[in-house]
């Protein structure tokens, strides 16, 4: 059973956009499918509806649940059910009067525009406003935003706007002062609005959020032909200009026709309303000021270009059609007076409603570890092969999470992995299958260019040790290879830990490791060679408490040495090392 946005496997190629673009640490998990591909999943508990990733992918690998098919179900079964249609079907169907018509004809009962609907969120807004002595409120039609708030930062709860959404209201006021029954359906550009609808706080008013895509979907499905239906309009009240709700700036539009001097602050988009969101809150704390009125849709150019629709229109079209029947409705709705501005719609809402009527609550559902926030990584950065203060801050934006601390964050909490580094994967041809250390390759390749570098005067010195596990084949003999792998396991994190990260080292191959020391003399190298010994010898790997050691031969850069010539002696080192270790083997019996 998937969440409300989920994954189509066999089409993800697990590409990263949807980690990039997503507002949420924790909704995408890094996997590997059946095939052993990497494929990314939706996270349902973390996922806010906010529908970037389905936006962004060009696989078609994200899609999303809605109540289309259940609302025709129980259409043909009969069940009386009402339609509130959400303003942006204005610009996202080029016939929706005859759309109304063919779903009258399939047994919808009464249509309504939820303009009328955004109307009354307007007026209760203000009305809260002033009675209530808001100082500043963010605006709620956005069901995404509410999540946010209520899973992420339920310290905005106080400031999220204290009335319900247009959606809400309409069917508020249906029920209250039409006493409207039967299920009602809300025809939607919107994922999220099924979990608004679905929310106690909300009063579980309406049944159905049939998104705009879905419906669209279904017509090709059932071969619909809406020039063979009737044009039909909506039932109810003509609305004022709520209808302009579904664009960004909408709300603060509605608001200066009787309320021209309010600060509105009208943001949308998901890259920017979530970094607002915690930019508000930051203000609010340190007392600067903020917005009395926050206009925030979650979807770039508002409700018109919602998760739920295709997504496809012009802005400038939308533009046009909005503005069009917006000077229709202020000729017929708005009145300037020498007291003021008349505007009718608002009147008949003071003369007969009753805003607490609208009031909206919220819920802190606040989710533990939903944000990455460890910052002991250095384990994690061992593994992603980022040894250095520069590997670990390329935040090259490949994994999507365009920060190296991020995907660390990700690969320990176990939803993400290394294989996602762009670097690591690069890094795995020069990297030890066995150790997270250097190959031979990585190690010549490492050599020559500290060579040139001392050889260009950029290192004043320049050692390098070489070094092996003593009698390593009765180690595989006596233990098994297994064991003889944890061994060498043992041998590399001894080197890692008494090395800086200017230093590089790697395996050589079988048993033998190189470490490359730039700018360290010779007294220096053998303190460090020391160490790795002690530390190999008091590594707590063997069965039943044995010990193992470590020969290491030294050797300190010459002018005339090149690439080849330093390894042949820091080689002849080791032997000389491991020759006299057995010496004094022999000499100590």
């Amino acid at each position: 059973m998937h969440g409300r946005v989920f994954t189509i496997e066999k089409k993800c190629t697990a590409c990263n956009k949807c980690i990039e673009v997503c507002p949420v640490d924790m909704a995408n998990r890094v996997y590997r499918s059946l095939d052993r591909k990497r494929r990314i999943a939706v996270n349902s508990k973390y996922c806010i509806s906010c529908g970037a990733c389905i936006k962004v992918c060009d696989h078609g690998a994200r899609d999303y649940t809605d109540d289309t098919e259940r609302f025709f179900m129980d259409l043909a079964m009969g069940d009386p059910i009402h339609l509130l249609v959400a303003p942006a079907a204005k610009v996202n169907f080029s016939d929706l009067p005859r759309l109304l018509g063919w779903l009258k004809s399939m047994g919808v009962a009464n249509i309504y525009d939820v303009s009328f609907g955004a109307d009354i969120s307007t007026w209760a807004y203000l009305k809260a406003r002033q009675e209530l002595s808001l100082s500043s409120v963010i605006a709620q039609p956005c069901s995404s935003v509410v999540n946010f708030c209520e899973r992420y930062m339920p310290e905005l709860l106080p400031s999220l706007a204290p009335i319900q959404s247009p959606l809400i209201c309409m069917a508020i006021y249906l029920r209250l002062e039409k006493q409207l029954e039967g299920k009602i359906a809300f025809l939607s550009p919107c994922i999220a609005k099924t979990d608004e609808i679905g929310d106690q706080n909300t009063g579980k008013l309406v049944s159905y959020n049939i998104t705009f895509d879905k419906l669209k979907r279904k017509l090709a499905e059932m071969h619909v032909q809406l020039d063979q239906y009737p044009e039909t309009g909506f039932d109810g009240m003509q609305p004022g200009i709520g209808h302009v709700y579904s664009r960004p700036g909408g709300l603060g539009e509605t608001i200066r026709v009787t309320n021209k001097d309010l600060w509105i602050r009208q943001i949308d988009s998901v890259r920017r309303v979530y970094p607002y969101l915690k930019e508000y809150y930051q203000r609010q704390t340190k007392q600067l000021p903020v917005p009395d009125i926050v206009d925030i849709l979650n979807c770039t150019g508002g409700c018109n270009c919602g998760t739920g629709t295709e997504q496809k229109i012009s802005m400038d079209d939308i533009d046009y059609k909005t503005n069009i029947y917006k000077k229709e409705q202020l000729a017929n709705q708005v009145t300037e007076k020498d007291h003021g501005t008349i505007y009718k719609i608002e009147q008949y809402f003071d003369s007969c409603l009753d805003w607490h009527d609208y009031i909206r609550e919220y819920s802190s559902k606040k989710i533990e570890n939903g944000r990455f926030t460890d910052e002991d990584l250095d384990d994690v950065f061992y593994q992603l092969r980022k040894n250095t203060v520069e590997s670990r801050n390329r935040n090259c934006h490949a994994c999507g999470y365009g920060s190296c601390k991020r995907l660390a964050q990700a690969v320990k909490l176990g939803i993400n992995m290394a294989e996602s580094c762009i670097e690591y994967e690069r890094s795995g041809l020069l990297h030890d299958t066995l150790t997270p250390l250097l190959n031979h390759a990585g190690l010549e390749s490492a050599l020559e260019q500290a060579m040139w570098m001392y050889h260009t005067n950029q290192l004043t010195n320049l050692a390098i040790l070489m070094l092996d596990v003593d009698d390593f084949k009765l180690v595989n003999d006596s233990f098994g290879h297994d064991v003889g792998d944890e061994a060498l396991k043992a041998v590399a994190g001894s080197i890692s830990k008494n090395i800086s990260s200017n230093d590089s080292a790697g395996r050589w191959g079988g048993d033998e490791f190189m470490v490359i020391l730039p700018n360290t003399a010779l007294e220096g190298a053998q303190k460090i060679a020391e160490a790795i010994k002690h530390s190999v010898k008091t590594s707590n790997v063997l069965p039943r408490g044995e010990h193992f050691t470590t020969s290491i031969g030294i050797a300190i850069a010459q002018h005339v040495d090149n690439a080849l010539t330093i390894f042949q002696r820091v080689d002849s080192a080791l032997y000389e090392a491991k020759k006299h270790k057995k010496s004094k083997s022999r000499s100590n019996k």
